[in-house]
């Protein structure tokens, strides 16, 4: 015979705790953000809380600069203006007939140190080469 349970209990049953996410995260946006972020999740096909949580766990974190690499880049991007001076002034006597072989390649060193220091930006800030 056949047992009926009277007095189900009401709701859900509940899930098993490896699958349950128990942690709550508060994120606040401001109103741009939140439509910028809305729209993709849309675009992705997922909704709000699985953006968040993909984005989340699948994104490249970048860390901040400290203010000591701030003032590093700039000092290197001083530096890369000094060189850059040089050797426009190098290029403007080559242009005026003094191309002996020292200003030529007084010119090319400049523009060869400009690149380097460029360079050394690029890679203190973690960002990718630009063509």
């Amino acid at each position: 015979m056949r047992t009926i349970n009277s007095k189900p209990r009401p709701g859900r049953p509940k899930m098993d705790a490896q699958k349950r996410k128990s942690i709550t995260v508060p994120v606040k946006y401001d109103l741009d953000k939140y439509e910028v972020m809305m729209n993709k999740a849309l675009s992705a096909g997922l909704n709000r809380s699985e953006y968040i949580r993909e984005a989340s766990v699948r994104c490249k974190v970048v860390e901040r600069l400290t203010p000591r690499d701030v003032k590093i880049i700039r000092d290197l991007q001083g530096i890369a203006q000094n060189l850059n001076t040089i050797a426009k002034f190098a290029n403007a006597l080559i242009k005026a007939g003094l191309n002996d072989d020292r200003t030529v390649s007084t010119y090319k060193s400049m523009l060869e140190h400009v690149e380097f220091i460029k360079k050394l930006i690029r890679v203190y800030r973690n960002t990718p080469e630009t063509p």
